[in-house]
């Protein structure tokens, strides 16, 4: 709704299959990946109000838990 698109459009266009998940897509900037609502001119989630709860609740995933070198990587600014 957010976007103004039917669910299957939504699909289609912003995710794929992994596994047996669904995740969404990226696209890779200058040698990094991004999600594809990252806009990289005003360094922000273009859907912030409707996130999904996988952005929600990074980086305190369980995997990170024991890899604190990797979400260092993924997220320098946690590291005040």
């Amino acid at each position: 709704d957010f976007l103004g698109l039917t669910r299957q459009d939504f699909v289609d266009n912003y995710t794929r299959k992994e596994g047996y998940r669904i995740s969404l897509k990226e696209l890779k900037i200058q040698g990094s990946f991004h999600c594809v609502f990252f806009d990289t001119d005003k360094k922000g989630c273009q859907i912030y109000p409707v996130r999904p709860s996988q952005c929600r609740t990074f980086p305190f995933w369980e995997h990170f838990k024991q890899n604190k070198n990797e979400v260092v990587k993924e997220c320098p600014g946690i590291i005040i």
